[in-house]
């Protein structure tokens, strides 16, 4: 086996990339958030969410089944779309992991914080995170054995939380069902549909993955199917234990819930295997963060050291770095529901513009190892349901998403400008070599 292919990932662990991408925060965070905005109405959003992340990514299967190039909706852009079109996309995919690793940094420093309650969630944060890292800067391969192992233990023992937890459900908790009606459902599936969507960590990374035209559509439906089984469970299970306002008001949801059913002992428990699906989301969205940045930079949209490598390895050691401190940041700096918001409106964006660019392809004719059913339909109707989605990121998300994605077009512009005086300098240089030359010859003459 050579090298090269010795440093790419299979079925395996790029189907638990793509589950770990999704569950990690999602599941234990977040569900309670939704759960105080929905009720127990929560499980009716989580299937709106799934029905809009499955159709999205029967979208993306397609797609990816066309091309084998790292950077995901940015990939697509690039090909199908004006170039002005793929910068946004490429700068709204890296907005997007960052905000969304705010949650996730959030969640593994608040559930590390309860098993050692010296270590503060700041410190618990930033601690994992530089431990990851330095994991990631071993190679891909070496992280996605890590991340299959996670994921094998998380569902596990989630199922074996949902089993236990069916028979202690008081089905007078469901009532009121939807205490904040139809709004609250639709705003809490704007957070659903974030916590299914962690699935297109696969396509972000497919040059690092083996046969990508058909191990990336397989592992894409895979981990979105293994993912909405175990939190349909959990949902149920935990409205069904402890009232739903509470559940918003929690940052560790699942701890709570397993003192109702395992007594004191059951949070220690619960809260090791928690803390394993958490660490394979920090993995997760540092392989996304690193990859996207320097898919960015290898095109000059970003800066370049994004894209250099160290000893000849071929992993990008400085987008790692700098995916951890930025990781690290916006863990430590974040808000919760702030970044639900601005990964909203940047997420759904780039969703947005992979659809059109189904559509483009389409028209030109490109042939594709797994189609769309029902095609024109169900990309239109993922269309509509992602400008639906974009609508409910609120204020604060579409301004902080709009100022980032302006600062990507400044960058682009600005690197653009550089590179015309470059050449024109360059040029004034070699025409004034031309012109010296012919004045010597002429007065040898």
């Amino acid at each position: 086996m050579s090298t090269k292919h010795s440093q790419k990932i299979g079925y395996r662990e790029a189907t638990a990339l793509g589950v770990g991408g999704i569950i990690g925060a999602g599941i234990f965070v977040l569900s309670g958030t939704a759960s105080g905005i929905a009720g127990p109405a929560v499980v009716v959003s989580f299937g709106i969410a799934f029905g809009a992340s499955l159709i999205l990514s029967l979208c993306y299967a397609e797609l990816s089944s066309m091309h084998d190039d790292s950077g995901g909706p940015y990939a697509y852009a690039k090909r199908h779309l004006p170039p002005a079109v793929a910068t946004v996309v490429g700068w709204a995919n890296w907005g997007a992991w960052m905000c969304a690793s705010a949650y996730v940094g959030i969640g593994v420093g608040s559930y590390l914080h309860l098993l050692v309650p010296a270590l503060s969630p700041p410190v618990a944060s930033a601690s994992v995170i530089a431990v990851f890292t330095c994991l990631n800067l071993l190679g891909i391969r070496f992280s996605g054995k890590v991340q299959f192992v996670a994921l094998i233990l998380t569902v596990i023992v989630l199922l074996g939380f949902v089993s236990v937890g069916a028979t202690h459900v008081d089905p007078a908790k469901y009532t009121p069902f939807m205490p904040h009606g139809m709004s609250g459902v639709m705003q809490a599936a704007l957070i659903g549909f974030l916590a299914l969507t962690g699935w297109d960590a696969i396509v972000v990374s497919a040059e690092e993955i083996e046969h990508p035209r058909r191990t990336i559509p397989l592992s894409i439906l895979t981990s979105l199917g293994i993912s909405f089984v175990l939190y349909a469970g959990l949902l149920l299970i935990e409205n069904g234990l402890i009232p739903w306002n509470e559940l918003g008001a929690s940052r560790t949801p699942v701890v709570d819930a397993s003192r109702f059913l395992f007594g004191a002992h059951g949070p220690v428990v619960v809260n090791c295997i928690v803390l394993i699906a958490l660490l394979a989301a920090v993995n997760a969205n540092l392989i996304v963060i690193s990859r996207a940045s320097m898919v960015l930079a290898r095109d000059r949209l970003a800066p370049r050291v994004l894209n250099s490598t160290v000893n000849g390895r071929q992993v990008p050691a400085f987008a790692i770095v700098c995916a951890g401190v930025a990781q690290t940041v916006m863990s430590i700096a974040g808000d919760l529901r702030f970044a639900v918001s601005a990964t909203g409106f940047l997420y759904t964006l780039t969703f947005i513009t992979s659809i059109l660019a189904l559509f483009r392809a389409r028209r030109r004719g490109i042939t594709a190892s797994f189609r769309v059913p029902l095609h024109p339909l169900v990309p239109a109707v993922a269309l509509l349901l992602c400008f639906v989605f974009i609508t409910s990121a609120g204020v604060a998300g579409i301004l902080t998403g709009v100022g980032w994605i302006t600062l990507g077009l400044c960058y682009a512009r600005w690197r653009e400008r550089a590179d015309r005086r470059r050449l024109a300098s360059s040029q004034g240089r070699e025409s004034g070599t031309e012109t010296g030359t012919a004045t010597t010859t002429d007065i040898l003459k």
